[in-house]
């Protein structure tokens, strides 16, 4: 049985004439009669009546009618979504940010995809870039967006923007304005990221190979960007994103401590594994973010 004959059998219905189908469908009479023949050898049993000049639907017609209805009509809707997925503008999108770029890049991100694509679907993870790699090596996420590691090989990298990670205070911190001594700085606990955390890392280094003492933990966490009221309520040191800090300038006191040495070059951009692996809706938000931070 083919699609077309169902096709068929619903203009027949819609017309009550096998000739007036013939014409609306396009094909000859004796062809629209071979097509009834067929079904009604296919379910052995009559389709259709003969009453006057016209047609009428046997039971066992009208049956068919109603469940070929459905089909086309799935049918019709399946072949819709299927083009939608095929140009990305639906689907399902599983992307990892970094905590900075989910509350500074995410949004305007988010507002294109949906704007193009208003009916995908996105499943976002926020971490820390070692916890997201993981997830990106186990096919657990598409996209990665956040901080592009000067080492790393493993992943397909885009670049789309600049944020050097910088050393930061309360405002009334007693090192606010002053290019701290290794006394100085020495004497003040840090609220930081793990140590498996590539900032935490560079910071380390920088430190001892600076002449200055490694820093003394206080508190530890996997989200610096939920903990940043801490740290202007205590005397604590920490390593955040100068634009992170630029763009909170007026809602949290937190201000820039001026040490060229602690100023850590960073790029943000996207990860995965490779471009032809990625859905059509994963390869739109590569093209959106390309489109909307120009690296150069």
């Amino acid at each position: 049985m083919e699609l077309k004959d169902l096709r068929y059998f619903l203009a027949i219905r819609e017309t009550g004439h096998l000739g007036r189908a013939a014409i609306s469908l396009g094909i000859t009479q004796p062809a629209l009669s071979k097509c009834i023949q067929r079904l009604e050898k296919i379910y052995a049993t009559r389709l259709i009546l003969k009453v006057g000049r016209g047609i009428r639907l046997t039971e066992a017609g009208v049956l068919l009618c109603d469940r070929v209805q459905k089909i086309v009509q799935s049918m019709e809707e399946t072949q819709r979504e299927m083009k939608s997925l095929s140009e990305g503008t639906a689907g399902y999108v599983r992307i990892g940010a970094a905590a900075t770029a989910a509350e500074f890049m995410l949004p305007q991100l988010a507002r294109e995809l949906l704007c193009e694509a208003p009916d995908v679907r996105i499943d976002v993870k926020v971490g820390m870039n070692d916890f997201l790699q993981n997830m990106l090596r186990e096919n657990q996420l598409d996209i990665i967006l956040g901080f592009l590691p000067d080492y790393d090989t493993e992943f397909v990298r885009r670049p789309l923007l600049d944020d050097p990670v910088v050393l930061v205070a309360s405002a009334d911190h007693p090192l606010a304005g002053i290019h701290p001594t290794p006394e100085q700085l020495g004497k003040f606990n840090w609220l930081l990221p793990s140590r498996n955390v590539a900032t935490r890392q560079w910071l380390e280094q920088r430190l001892q190979g600076g002449g200055y003492p490694p820093p003394r933990i206080q508190i530890e966490t996997n989200s610096l960007a939920t903990l940043r009221s801490v740290v202007v309520e205590t005397q604590l040191l920490s390593f955040l994103s100068r634009r992170c800090l630029q763009a909170l300038e007026s809602v949290i006191p937190l201000v820039e401590i001026p040490m060229p040495l602690l100023v850590m070059p960073r790029t943000f951009g996207l990860q995965f594994h490779s471009l032809s692996e990625l859905s059509p809706v994963a390869r739109q938000v590569v093209q959106i973010a390309e489109r909307h931070w120009r690296y150069e």
